[in-house]
């Protein structure tokens, strides 16, 4: 999953809620769906909070600051 991009995750995501949401799945695969969407739900949070700790970065006390990247 790690290789994974956020919006493809995002979707994945959506994907996942709709067939929860639809009813039409046994309950063991509803259970597995279930799982894999609370760990696509904490990648996401993930990645939202690297992207925001990345923009912190480069915009720091209302002034543009050189950004470094990743190292």
């Amino acid at each position: 999953m790690e290789d994974m991009t956020y919006e493809k995750a995002i979707k994945r995501l959506e994907d996942i809620i709709e067939q929860l949401e639809n009813n039409e799945i046994p309950l063991e695969d509803s259970i597995s769906l279930f799982q894999e969407g609370i760990q696509l739900s904490q990648y996401c949070d993930k990645k939202l909070k690297t992207i925001q700790a990345q923009v912190a970065q480069i915009y720091e006390n209302g002034h543009l600051k050189d950004f470094q990247g990743e190292e």
